[in-house]
C-alpha cells in the first residue's frame, strides 16, 4: 500500500505545506468520492510544512480519509489542521454521517498504525449526523 501511496502521489519534498498534501489526498478520493455522491474539502491552512517526507504518516492520512469517503453517502466531509503545543491535530468532518458504526469499526481498525509514528486516533459523534474523526501526531515532522 505504501509504495503504490508513494508512487501515485510521489514523494514530498522538504517543504511541501499539509494542505498540498490533503489536496493531493483529495484527488486521490475522487473517483469513490463521487461515486458515494460525497464532496470533500480541504480547509487545511497553509501555515504547516512537512519537514520532510514520513510515509507512514502520509499512508495513515489516506487510509482515514478513505475509509472515510468509503463510508460516505451523499456526504460533506472537511479536513482541517491545527498545531498545538508538540502536536498536530488533523480533523475530518463528516457533516452527513451515514453508518457511523461502519465507519468506527473500520476507522479503529487504523489506530494500530498510528501508535506506531506516536499518534491516536479518535473519533466522537459516531451515532450522530456530524461524525469527527482526530488524527494527532507529534509535530517533529513538520515546520511552522
Amino acid at each position: 500500500m505504501k509504495n503504490h501511496l508513494n508512487a501515485a502521489m510521489g514523494f514530498f519534498d522538504p517543504g511541501t505545506s499539509l494542505q498540498q498534501l490533503v489536496n493531493t489526498l483529495i484527488n486521490n478520493s475522487l473517483p469513490a468520492a463521487a461515486h458515494n455522491k460525497t464532496k470533500v474539502m480541504n480547509d487545511v491552512g497553509q501555515g504547516v510544512v512537512i519537514l520532510h517526507d514520513d510515509s507512514n504518516v502520509i499512508t495513515i492520512l489516506h487510509e482515514l480519509l478513505d475509509t472515510v469517503v468509503q463510508n460516505s453517502h451523499f456526504g460533506e466531509i472537511h479536513i482541517t489542521a491545527e498545531r498545538y503545543s508538540g502536536v498536530v491535530i488533523i480533523e475530518i468532518q463528516e457533516r452527513n454521517n451515514y453508518n457511523g458504526y461502519a465507519l468506527a469499526y473500520s476507522i479503529g481498525s487504523i489506530e494500530p498504525d498510528a501508535a506506531l509514528v506516536g499518534g491516536h486516533i479518535s473519533m466522537k459523534g459516531q451515532q450522530q449526523k456530524v461524525a469527527t474523526i482526530s488524527f494527532s501526531f507529534p509535530d517533529n515532522l513538520l515546520a511552522a
